[in-house]
């Protein structure tokens, strides 16, 4: 009569932050009758901790994204070293050996055990799983909750989404004193076992964990997950590269003579540097500003992610022109002036305040007076200006400039690169493609290590 259930509901939910902070609380309990019995108030907690002691049936585990929790058979299998002869085996067998372990009634299988579920007795259950290897992105692991009840039973199946930051749990999130799950045990008694997954708001446990207990998080998956996600969020550049973020902001300008100002910018980019992110732009302008307490205000932000040779001969810039801009009611642009800025390739942070030059081909006052009546927009090659583009002319207008105003700047550049472990003077070679990097180094170790374990019965 309890085999047939209402069918189970998938929970979907969106994840913010990482998935490593993930906690959730897996009960199950063992009943002897489906009848509601009356409890008196005060008696209820002591009932529970002397049907766990003497039945041993009642279970509470908090459970961490990826956590390894063995079970009987994992635990008598994977302590033989001869049954281990992957990685991920060869380390349940360290952990095994270094840290003690009582398995109960819970376990879980995480991504790396390539366990698949046949749940035959649940066919709402297995179309579920069915629709979501369907429509499974590549990037998803996978988690589940199992039972030790004489065989393995699969509880719950949690499975997340890296590219969309979808956690799917199938069935969903419960409660055992409201709505648990029932499922039932038929050998030569029939046993009853209900059961729930509930989330766990906070870091730490809501429920005290019993002394009896023991929850062995696998380290080697903590140090795994970590790198995962800083690999999603930080593409490493290429050996013998670097890259370099710029952080540019326009923060605000002062002195000019006119209102509405708006600044437009270009980025000039030496030879040998590529921009990473082709939709990047090199140029850009900032809004128009009015002016407030004698200071027009910006607060324009930039980015530019660059590639770039890892070599210490390598000391170019980044050259970065400016003009300033009015434009009144009238629709009348008015040329401000111009300036320049030099930012070497190399980690900084620096504010600082750059003035600006007005061109008078004219004179100052004919230039004035034309600028306040129809406006004087000018097409200056600021590069040939300043001399950066290898002309022999600096100045088409013969140097006839005035000082107009002042710009202040804030840019940072961050230098992201591989980590070398050599250094002048150890080891250094000629040949660029022999120095090897600390992950490198690490991985031969590793293999060396374990080549050794197969000759030498090392002890730990």
């Amino acid at each position: 009569m309890f085999s047939i259930q209402k069918p189970y509901k998938t929970g979907v939910y969106r994840i913010n932050g990482s998935i490593s902070n993930f906690r959730c609380r897996l009960t199950i309990r063992k009943i002897h009758s489906l009848i509601d019995v009356p409890i008196l108030e005060g008696l209820d907690k002591s009932h529970e901790n002397r049907d766990a002691v003497e039945n041993g049936t009642n279970e509470t585990r908090t459970i961490c994204w990826q956590e390894k929790i063995f079970s009987h058979y994992e635990k008598d299998y994977y302590r033989i070293k001869e049954n281990c002869k992957t990685d991920y085996h060869k380390k349940y067998y360290q952990m095994l050996k270094s840290e003690s372990h009582t398995p109960q009634l819970l376990f879980t299988y995480v991504d790396e055990d390539n366990y698949y579920p046949d749940d035959r007795d649940n066919q709402n259950h297995r179309r579920q799983q069915q629709h979501q290897a369907q429509d499974m992105p590549s990037k998803t692991q996978s988690m589940y909750l199992m039972a030790d009840l004489g065989h393995e039973v699969l509880l719950f199946s949690i499975s997340f989404c890296a590219d969309e930051g979808i956690l799917t749990v199938f069935p969903d999130f419960n409660h055992i004193t409201t709505n648990p799950f029932y499922h039932e045990m038929r050998e030569s008694n029939l046993h009853m076992y209900h059961y729930a997954l509930e989330r766990c708001l906070s870091g730490k446990s809501l429920l005290p964990k019993p002394s009896n207990q023991f929850a062995l998080v696998g380290t080697t998956q903590a140090i795994r997950s970590q790198p995962a996600d800083h690999k999603e969020r930080f593409e490493m550049p290429k050996q013998l590269h670097r890259n370099l973020l710029l952080l540019l902001e326009i923060v605000s300008a002062s002195d000019f003579k006119y209102d509405g100002i708006h600044v437009r910018y270009r980025v000039e980019l030496p030879p040998d540097v590529k921009m990473i992110n082709k939709d990047s732009q090199l140029s850009g302008s900032t809004h128009a500003s009015k002016q407030l307490n004698d200071c027009w205000h910006f607060a324009h932000c930039h980015e530019l992610l660059l590639k770039l040779p890892d070599t210490k001969e390598f000391e170019h810039s980044l050259e970065v022109y400016f003009e300033a801009i009015s434009i009144d009611d009238w629709c009348r642009e008015r040329y401000l002036g111009h300036s320049h800025l030099s930012i070497p390739l190399r980690r900084q942070i620096q504010e600082t305040k750059i003035n600006f030059v007005q061109l008078t081909n004219s004179g100052a006052v004919t230039d004035s007076m034309e600028r306040f009546l129809v406006g004087n927009r000018r097409q200056v090659n600021l590069p040939s200006f300043y001399g950066k583009a290898g002309a022999a002319i600096l100045n088409r207008y013969a140097n006839e400039t005035i000082s107009s105003g002042k710009l202040q700047i804030r840019f940072q550049m961050v230098r992201q690169h591989q980590p070398k472990i050599i250094h002048d003077g150890y080891f250094t070679s000629t040949r660029k493609t022999k120095n090897i990097t600390l992950k490198e180094l690490i991985k031969s170790y590793s293999r060396a290590r374990e080549r050794l374990e197969e000759f030498v019965d090392l002890k730990y």
